[in-house]
């Protein structure tokens, strides 16, 4: 069966090279297709010389846009979205999202990333918190398509693949993938630009939140 692994990345040049090399090695994964979002280092560069398909925004237009644009890219009945900040991925934990669907036992697989260091109690509170809104994820082309496309916006699409998934009644696997961690945003692009980010991107995800159940 095809499967197509799509990666968005917007200034990634640190961690994409090891995110495609993970998708390379997982035996599952048939296409990988990543979606430069404007960037303005090397993330196009080294995705190309890594053997990726590579399909590039003239500018930064969002997660949710780069998406679409990779799922356009592919007829691929099964879709792997992995976010391309990733650390310490491997093939081990994309396996474990595909499996599910592979067997037939689950819709859509969601990814965490491995809060263990934090303590059973507060890992486990973390798991619950993240995973509506974590952005790696194994799902069917077909539920993609049925997300309305006002939603396939910014920071609003993982929100909307949670609540659609209830609304329809998909069967959910949540998937920690331990050992793996990302680059936050302070780090990635400075203290204060980064601060701005996250707190765009927490404001999206609180009117998606309420859009959606006002729906």
């Amino acid at each position: 069966m095809k499967i197509a692994a799509i990666i968005p990345a917007f200034n990634e040049e640190k961690t994409i090279a090891n995110v495609i090399k993970a998708a390379q090695d997982t035996d599952y994964i048939t296409e990988i297709i990543v979606v430069n979002d404007g960037s303005s280092d090397n993330t196009e560069k080294i995705a190309k010389n890594c053997g990726a398909k590579v399909i590039s925004l003239e500018t930064n237009q969002g997660k949710s846009k780069a998406l679409e644009e990779g799922v356009k890219a592919t007829d691929a009945p099964i879709l792997v979205f992995i976010d391309a900040d990733l650390i310490n991925l491997h093939s081990e934990h994309l396996e474990k999202l595909i499996r599910p669907l592979l067997e037939e036992k689950f819709d859509m697989a969601v990814g965490t990333i491995d809060r263990s260091n934090l303590g059973k109690v507060f890992s486990r509170l973390f798991e619950k918190t993240e995973s509506p809104f974590a952005g790696t994820r194994a799902l069917k082309r077909n539920f993609w398509e049925r997300i309305p496309k006002r939603y396939k916006k910014e920071y609003y699409i993982e929100s909307a693949l949670t609540y659609f998934a209830q609304k329809y009644s998909l069967r959910v696997k949540p998937i920690v993938l331990y050992g793996t961690k990302h680059i936050i945003k302070e780090k990635k692009y400075g203290f204060w630009q980064g601060t701005k980010a996250r707190a765009k991107m927490f404001w999206q995800i609180f009117l998606i939140n309420i859009i959606l159940r006002i729906h």
